[in-house]
């Protein structure tokens, strides 16, 4: 268990963990029951993409029922609702019951002022309900002018706590290939600009052979190279090598508790300077080093929960 110190703890609490969010069908009941069943991180019930024309309405009952009456324990309780601006958007804001949501998962940003029009209606929502409660906006680029605009996306409402990227629709978008070296550069773009705004990054989903867990291992892998916190699945057999990529290693928490406390030993010895493992420890090592034990902290605590 890494050693942690005051400011640590008072931020663990805050700290989302969104390695695995597994999308489902909102007008499948029974397939939302399954998805609290299982050791991810967040559920996120969809009405968009997910859901027909015609059994929209059935979604939305079916998402209302699940969020009131389900045992979702430590999992982050989101939905993806339809694009801001369109008719099924207005409909779903209408239908759901916000009071039983943690966040929101908003399709096809492409503007800051789509934020700041939902972040209107969300307050009005909640000063409706009388309540404390703040709901939280994961925001997803998926289209060429989004992510052109990332930067003002990430940074237009303090409800967006991370952003999403949609690989399918770029794709559809810019006719490039689903491949990794296809989606690089708008990979390191979302995640630059997440980082910019002090957001979380969550990694697109993996579609090719979605029950390979071995595959989708290796495409995790390249999110978090690029500093993606966590990805959407679809498939159980995508869990645990999700986890698992975006958990901190006992290898990685051994080096990180090194490199944090030779900083702290030159630091109150005034010698201003450290090295570990042969390494320099320059500032922003140190920091990325906190960050690797927030994380374990966080998964700790959880697993004790």
């Amino acid at each position: 268990m890494p050693k942690l110190t005051d400011t640590d703890k008072s931020t663990i609490s805050d700290l989302r963990l969104r390695r695995t969010m597994l999308l489902t069908p909102g007008n499948q009941l029974s397939r939302l029951e399954k998805a609290t069943k299982l050791d991810v991180d967040s559920v996120v019930f969809d009405l968009e993409d997910g859901v027909g024309p015609n059994d929209k309405a059935q979604g939305r009952d079916a998402v209302n029922e699940a969020l009131a009456t389900f045992d979702f324990g430590h999992r982050e309780r989101l939905v993806r609702v339809n694009a801001i601006g369109t008719s099924e958007f207005r409909d779903d804001m209408a239908a759901l019951e916000i009071a039983n949501i943690d966040a929101l998962f908003v399709p096809k940003v492409e503007s800051a002022e789509q934020l700041q029009k939902l972040d209107g209606i969300l307050q009005g929502l909640e000063k409706r309900d009388g309540g404390d409660r703040h709901i939280d906006v994961v925001a997803t680029i998926e289209t060429p002018r989004g992510l052109l605009k990332a930067l003002d996306i990430a940074d237009a409402s303090t409800r967006t706590s991370a952003l999403f990227f949609g690989s399918g629709d770029y794709a559809a978008a810019t006719g490039s290939a689903t491949t990794a070296r296809a989606f690089e550069f708008p990979r390191a773009t979302i995640a630059a600009a997440a980082a910019a705004a002090e957001l979380q990054a969550i990694d697109a989903a993996y579609f090719v052979g979605i029950k390979d867990a071995e595959a989708t291992r290796q495409d995790a892998a390249i999110g978090r190279e690029l500093g993606f916190d966590g990805k959407i699945i679809f498939h159980p057999n995508q869990v645990a090598p999700c986890n698992e990529v975006f958990s901190p290693s006992p290898e990685d928490i051994s080096s990180a508790q090194r490199i944090v406390d030779a900083h702290a030993a030159a630091v109150a010895t005034g010698e201003g300077v450290a090295y570990v493992d042969g390494t320099f420890l320059a500032i922003d090592i140190v920091l990325m080093a906190e960050r690797v034990l927030r994380k374990a902290a966080a998964i700790a605590a959880r697993a004790r929960a």
